[in-house]
């Protein structure tokens, strides 16, 4: 078998694409992840949403910090987060910068919740979003989320400047 300049395939070159393909691979699963959130919080589909998450996975909002899909899951079907999604809301991601390593990453984007307002919608919240993965046997699973308001604060900064360093 020859490459289409005419090369003889070897098995240094197969294993070089198959380590290119498994890296694509794992950047679509986490990008599906990390989009998978903001549609099933807004539906209030908090089984799905939870099931983000490692078992153990954190999520620390800044309003707010829950440990456990159990207790995820209880934020999503909490009053304050069922007024939100009634009251008309849409949690987006921005396009995320993605880093792997083996068996775990880390991705940083900003993320925008926005209300219902009248007969259009606001921005009520933007924040800097960093997110850290374990492949699990089922696939990628989040180990900790941290949202901070970029209120001009350092920790949204700081969130940020670890994404890019």
């Amino acid at each position: 078998m020859t490459t289409t300049q005419g090369e003889p395939v070897t098995v240094a070159m197969v294993q070089a694409l198959e380590t290119r393909l498994r890296h694509c691979e794992d950047q679509l699963a986490l990008y599906q992840l990390i989009m998978t959130y903001g549609p099933a919080v807004d539906s209030g589909s908090s089984e799905v949403a939870s099931r983000l998450w490692s078992e153990e996975g954190l999520y620390d909002a800044q309003v707010g910090s829950w440990s456990g899909r159990q207790a995820i899951a209880g934020m999503i079907e909490g009053p304050a987060h069922q007024a939100l999604i009634h009251g008309g809301a849409a949690h987006v991601a921005a396009m995320p910068l993605l880093s792997i390593e083996e068996d775990t990453a880390f991705a940083t984007c900003y993320f925008h919740l926005y209300v219902r307002d009248g007969d259009g919608f606001r921005p009520w919240r933007v924040t800097a979003t960093r997110w850290e993965f374990v492949r699990q046997p089922e696939g990628w699973r989040i180990t900790s989320r941290v949202n901070r308001l970029l209120d001009g604060g350092r920790e949204a900064r700081e969130l940020l400047a670890r994404g890019v360093e």
